[in-house]
């Protein structure tokens, strides 16, 4: 990326290492967004979009939640 940060809502996780704080199960789940621009990255959860139980934001780390899937690997 060569020390630009992405920006828009993406799924690429090596924007991860940007996050100022660890972000717990949401790092492995599938649900996973990030959304950044030039200055920070945030998690944003995309079960948020159709269940209101969840919030869109969530604080980190995120040790626990209803709604964690693991991400599928190939």
């Amino acid at each position: 990326m060569g020390g630009e940060k992405p920006t828009g809502a993406h799924r690429d996780r090596s924007a991860l290492a940007e996050l100022s704080a660890p972000p717990g199960l949401c790092a492995s789940c599938r649900h996973l967004e990030l959304v950044g621009s030039k200055r920070s990255v945030f998690v944003l959860c995309g079960r948020a979009a159709d269940d209101p139980r969840f919030l869109r934001y969530p604080p980190l780390p995120v040790a626990a939640c209803a709604g964690y899937e693991p991400e599928e690997t190939q």
